[in-house]
């Protein structure tokens, strides 16, 4: 590592001898801080691994095309990211490698789809007016709907329902001082099939530090999975919901009907 240092001195002290050196490294140097400022911004979000291993592709790209045109910082610079992207890889992303070697990503695709409109129409209304309930009670709730995802390896480790979804029975199981009121509850088409689940919280760095942990659990799972999930905050009692990632918070009860719609197919 120290002998590649002193190589890209040697590099900078050739260049600045001529015009032309001067204005290619001018060229390299700017190259590395936008280099520098995009990767800064992936690690900053907490990036999937899917798109950590396209920006090391990309990264050697630009090192082949530094390489054919002698742009030599550039080069030598990338040749140093790789060894620290090694790094980063194991420092940054060592719960998702431990799932990996656990073989906790390998997701099974699961048949969710509503036989009809009017099925989906009919659970969205029993779960946008339990919703609008624990919201005006300001109960905490969190509920994730299984998707094409199989959320098989959550469901088994949490406490099984396998019950018809009611009104009733998603407000009682979110009372507080009850055994599933931290937990989540976990929907397969038009059954709750277990309720009291953990779900993976993201590690993201610029999650608002207002968002507690339902929060922060909810967007886990719509990383990991398409799940989508509902939050019901226990300070204020606004609604928000995740997929993909990302949480749309403060919802209206008639906002939640629409994205439900959207997210939950039919046939």
């Amino acid at each position: 590592m120290k002998d590649r240092f002193q190589e890209i001195i040697n590099i900078l002290q050739t260049r600045v001898g001529t015009p032309l050196g001067i204005v290619t490294l001018i060229i390299d140097i700017l190259l590395v801080i936008v280099i520098i400022f995009i990767l800064a911004k992936l690690i900053k979000g907490k990036i999937k691994l899917s798109i950590y291993f396209t920006t090391i592709i990309t990264l050697g790209f630009l090192f082949a095309i530094g390489y054919f045109f002698e742009i030599v910082l550039i080069t030598k610079f990338v040749e140093l990211l790789f060894i620290l992207g090694v790094v980063m890889l194991i420092v940054v992303y060592n719960q998702d490698i431990r799932y990996f070697m656990e073989g906790k990503m390998e997701v099974n695709k699961v048949d969710n789809i509503f036989s009809s409109k009017q099925e989906k129409d009919d659970i969205i209304k029993i779960i946008s007016s339990a919703v609008k309930e624990l919201s005006d009670k300001s109960v905490g709730a969190l509920i994730t709907f299984e998707r094409e995802d199989s959320l098989h390896n959550i469901i088994l480790n949490a406490i099984q329902i396998d019950s018809k979804i009611t009104h009733e029975l998603i407000t009682t199981i979110f009372t507080p001082g009850t055994a599933c009121h931290d937990g989540a509850m976990i929907i397969r088409r038009d059954r709750i099939v277990c309720a009291g689940a953990y779900l993976p919280t993201t590690e993201k760095y610029n999650v608002p530090t207002f968002l507690g942990t339902r929060h922060r659990a909810a967007i886990g799972i719509s990383e990991r999975y398409d799940a989508v999930t509902i939050v019901v905050s226990e300070e204020t009692g606004n609604i928000s919901i995740t997929v993909d990632g990302v949480i749309t918070l403060d919802i209206t009860i008639e906002r939640l009907e629409e994205l439900l719609d959207k997210y939950l197919l039919n046939k």
